[in-house]
Formats: C-alpha cells, sequence, structure tokens
C-alpha cells in the first residue's frame, strides 16, 4: 500500500465513521489530483458541455457517497480513480479531450490508442504508480509496463 493509499484508508475509515473533519481532509487531499484529472480529460473550454471543475466537484461528491468502500479498499487510490473515471465518462460519454495537456502533446498522443493514450495519461500526466495504473485499468502490471514502453517509443519516433 502506497504512504497515499494507507491516508487515504485511514481518514476514509474514520470518515465512514462518521467523523466530519476526517471526511474534509479526505476532499482536501484528493481535490487536486481529481481537477486535474478532469481538467485533462473533459477541459475548461467554450466547446464542451459541462466545465471540469464542476464534474470535479460531481466527481468527489461521488467519492463522499462511496467512503464506506474506500475504507474497505486494499488500495484506496484506485477507488477513487475508478469512480472519477465513471463520473467523467458518465458526464461525458467517454469523449473528453485534454486542453489542458498542450496541443502539442494532444497531437501526438493521437495515434496510439485509447488503452496506451490512457496509460500514457495516468502514468505521465497524473502520476500515478504502475500498480495503481494496472489496478484502475483492470490490466496486468507486465501488460502496462510494455504498453506504456511501447507508446513512449512510438512517440520518440514521431518526435525524432
Amino acid at each position: 500500500m502506497s504512504v497515499l493509499d494507507e491516508e487515504l484508508h485511514s481518514e476514509a475509515t474514520a470518515a465512514a465513521a462518521g467523523d466530519r473533519e476526517a471526511v474534509e481532509r479526505v476532499m482536501t487531499t484528493l481535490w487536486p489530483q481529481v481537477v486535474r484529472y478532469c481538467r485533462t480529460r473533459v477541459g475548461n473550454s467554450t466547446q464542451v458541455t459541462r466545465p471540469a471543475d464542476e464534474v470535479a466537484h460531481e466527481a468527489l461528491l461521488a467519492v463522499a457517497r462511496g467512503l464506506p468502500a474506500l475504507a474497505r479498499s486494499d488500495h484506496p487510490v484506485r477507488e477513487v480513480y475508478r469512480v472519477v473515471s465513471r463520473t467523467v465518462s458518465d458526464v461525458h460519454g467517454g469523449s473528453a479531450g485534454s486542453p489542458d495537456v498542450p496541443a502539442e502533446v494532444v497531437g501526438l498522443l493521437h495515434p496510439l490508442d485509447a488503452t496506451a493514450r490512457e496509460i500514457v495519461l495516468l502514468r505521465v500526466i497524473d502520476g500515478l504508480s504502475v500498480h495503481d495504473t494496472a489496478g484502475l485499468l483492470g490490466l496486468p502490471v507486465g501488460r502496462v509496463l510494455v504498453v506504456q514502453h511501447e507508446a513512449l517509443r512510438t512517440l520518440r519516433v514521431k518526435v525524432a
């Protein structure tokens, strides 16, 4: 269990037991990561139906409703990202853009398949560990490493 997993597990357990301050600590801890994830997937341009920060608020509410599940989970970070990614998909039908990532990077990621693109975003942009990324996507750790390696090799060739 990572340090963040341990912290979330501890705070989620207290929050699930009714500690309102623990709920606030969980939300404060998660807010930056959730906003970054939503801004990366949804963006804040006028072309999206709902701004990323609004989607992030909705996602955090979903996380708050799921605090008992976080308290029971061995990997609460994975559970948080599952809830947040599900919320983003529900709001935008899985067709969210990536405007917070520079346009050049978005152009580079375009030829990658959806799984490779998501692995690169989760590992490089969101900073998730390979284990959390694998757990979130339901893939073996080795597969995440292979796909990440191939995607980065493809990107290196395209840049060169």
